[in-house]
This record gives structure tokens, sequence and C-alpha cells, in this order.
């Protein structure tokens, strides 16, 4: 998920993301996404089992004065796609402890 507050609004515009009457960004109750332009890039893994398969952004501000628009992507991937990153996450870990570093070095 990816929130990009458009600027101009001072922060004073507030969005959450539900799926069936459920908080799932931010995942942390009370708290939402705000800002003044620069984007919000937020990694949550979401799992959907049953429709409907609809998301509900539920926006408000704190005044009249200022625009109130944000710009919201949400990439939908298969479980597979998931299940390849985490194992190419875990393959670079085990190849970074086997690898050697140079702790020390002597000048001569």
């Amino acid at each position: 998920i990816m929130v990009r507050p458009r600027p101009g609004h001072e922060a004073l515009a507030h969005l959450l993301i539900l799926h069936h009457e459920h908080q799932i960004a931010p995942s942390t109750e009370n708290m939402d996404f705000h800002g003044d332009a620069p984007s919000i890039d937020w990694e949550e893994y979401y799992e959907s089992y049953q429709p409907p398969y609809e998301l509900k952004l539920v926006g408000w501000n704190e005044d009249d004065t200022y625009q109130h628009i944000f710009d919201v992507y949400v990439a939908v991937l298969p479980r597979k796609a998931i299940l390849a990153l985490a194992i190419v996450d875990a393959i670079k870990s085990i190849f970074g402890l086997l690898s050697p570093r140079r702790i020390f070095t002597r000048k001569e």
C-alpha cells in the first residue's frame, strides 16, 4: 500500500483503509495516514479469505480551508508471489551469513 497525500492540506486530512469494517492500514488501531506531500509507503501483508474483496477508504479533515486529497495505490498479489519473495529474502540472509567479511585491516 502506498498513500500519497497531495501537497497543500497541511497534514490536516486523515485516512484509514478498512476491509469488512476492520482497520487494516495502518494496522495499529488509533493510527491514521496523514501528512503533506511526502509519500507514505506502508508494507502490510493482509490476506482476504472471503468476498466482498473490497477495501473501504475512510477520510476526514480537521478544517475546510485546504484541499484534502490522497492518492492511494494498492498492490494485490497472489499467495505464490508472497511466498517467492519470502524464499528469496531467506536465501539472501543465508548467503549474507556465509560470505566472508573483513573485520580488521592491517597497514603494512
